[in-house]
């Protein structure tokens, strides 16, 4: 059904009037910009980039500063793909992470309960930052089936004769509850919630800072304490994360790079989902809104990372907002309006439902770059399809994909439905284009890199590229 809708897309555009805009106005073009584009510009920000450079930092012996090569060694060894075409790109010889820098963050990670946690996840199939939510959402789920257990059956939990000391029966975690939470004994060690030297292997002892007492006799786990501990460590994670993206930050290109299309300077604003100033700092680029906050010494507001919801009632009952996406833009100061804070985008859709005499050549575009379109950012997108409700369409979608559209199209029917991106792509709204590929855009002169349809009709003045030189012509 997926690649039925894709091509009918291509069918019904390729036969659509693509007529020139009357008013060209400042901005036209809209593009949204997920981790997808710094990964297009060869920036190490997958998951495995960040992991595995940390893993390195927390390895190094004091006093020591971690240049480039070193710090990503066993990847480009492996000739990581996106390192290599990186050292080609960018100044890496000259990038390093100072002593001083690497012991601060040394000692951040040897402390941080979720560093430990992931970094002894390394063989589980974490792949992307998709599986990292989905990872977090499930060392919530574990403790919060803990606690459904022991209150199942209040055997599980033993008090001491002392009254001092309480301990969960070791059978129920490593028997009862291992094939579902295979990660549960991790978890409860690494936020230290049980004694790490553990005598009794039929009991695991727990921390006393997590029992909760009354008149000095232990009653009960003290889950209130667990998850404040379990936030605590996460906005501790949070800097050690916001520190390695400043490090990124520090990544200059050998030579200027060529404008992709998309990012025509006068013609666009930009909603980025990433924390990197990327846009900022190769394309110089000022119209942006950073949904997801920015790292940097500038930047006061801390950037959200977490999950988008809390799925479990006893998170609900806890309060445990601090893992929530939308709670830490309300508290940090990060919640900017989507387009529908857009009065250019929202103004034309008034017009476009009050009046059919604006014909579809009044259209602003929208570019996705970089982004999954995964059910983690739902609410944007839902956003996204919320417009074209007038008599005429205000907005067209175009979706860059990189080597094949099938994942994101099949997460746009997961959240929106079969029927409404079935009439997008059969009203032409919505296309799918191959994503620019920045590489040979910077080294091949015959390489174009593309836009819309409707848009590669129009002349090439309006589109043309601010540097056509290859960064490499003059080395």
């Amino acid at each position: 059904m997926i690649k039925k809708l894709f091509n009918l897309s291509l069918d019904k555009l390729s036969s659509v009037g693509l007529l020139k805009r009357k008013f060209m106005t400042v901005r036209e073009r809209i593009l949204i910009i997920g981790n997808g584009f710094d990964l297009a510009h060869f920036l190490p920000t997958k998951y495995e980039h960040f992991i595995h450079a940390m893993r390195v930092v927390e390895e190094a012996t004091s006093d020591t500063s971690l240049a480039f090569e070193h710090l990503y060694k066993d990847l480009l060894d492996n000739e990581d793909f996106i390192l290599t075409k990186c050292k080609e790109l960018y100044k890496t010889e000259e990038i390093e992470m100072t002593a001083e820098k690497v012991d601060n963050l040394r000692d951040k990670l040897i402390d941080n309960g979720w560093f430990q946690f992931f970094k002894s996840q390394i063989d589980s199939g974490i792949d992307t930052w998709i599986d990292f939510e989905n990872e977090i959402k499930n060392a919530l789920n574990s403790i919060c089936s803990l606690v459904d257990e022991i209150e199942r059956d209040a055997q599980h939990f033993l008090i001491a004769e002392d009254r001092k000391v309480a301990s969960i029966q070791a059978k129920l975690i490593t028997e009862k509850m291992f094939r579902k939470h295979p990660a549960i004994v991790k978890i409860l060690w690494q936020f230290e919630i049980i004694e790490k030297n553990q005598v009794d292997r039929r009991h695991f002892i727990l921390n006393r800072e997590f029992i909760k007492y009354y008149h000095g006799r232990a009653v009960y786990l003290d889950t209130n304490k667990v998850f404040l501990n379990l936030i605590k460590h996460w906005n501790n994670f949070i800097e050690i994360f916001s520190i390695y993206i400043e490090y990124i930050d520090t990544f200059n290109p050998r030579k200027t790079l060529v404008v992709p299309k998309a990012l025509s300077k006068d013609e666009c604003t930009i909603y980025s989902f990433n924390y990197s100033s990327t846009v900022e700092r190769i394309y110089n680029h000022a119209h942006i809104q950073f949904l997801h906050g920015k790292t940097g010494v500038n930047n006061t507001n801390t950037i959200v990372l977490g999950i988008s919801a809390l799925e479990n009632k006893l998170l609900v009952e806890e309060k445990a907002y601090g893992f929530v996406k939308y709670y830490q833009k309300l508290v940090n100061n990060t919640d900017y309006q989507f387009l529908r804070g857009n009065p250019d985008l929202t103004g034309l859709e008034k017009e476009k439902f009050e009046t059919s005499t604006l014909g579809s050549n009044e259209i602003i575009e929208i570019y996705i770059w970089g982004h999954s379109l995964d059910s983690s950012d739902s609410d944007y997108i839902k956003e996204i399809f919320s417009f074209n409700q007038g008599p005429n369409p205000s907005i067209n979608l175009i979706i860059y994909y990189f080597s094949s559209p099938h994942a994101q199209l099949a997460n746009l029917i997961s959240i929106m439905g079969k029927d409404v991106i079935e009439r997008w792509m059969k009203e032409g709204w919505l296309e799918f284009v191959e994503s620019p590929d920045v590489y040979r855009l910077n080294t091949e002169e015959c390489y174009e890199d593309k836009l819309s349809k409707r848009s590669e009709k129009k002349p090439r003045k309006l589109f043309g590229q601010e540097n056509k030189k290859s960064i490499f012509s003059d080395v």
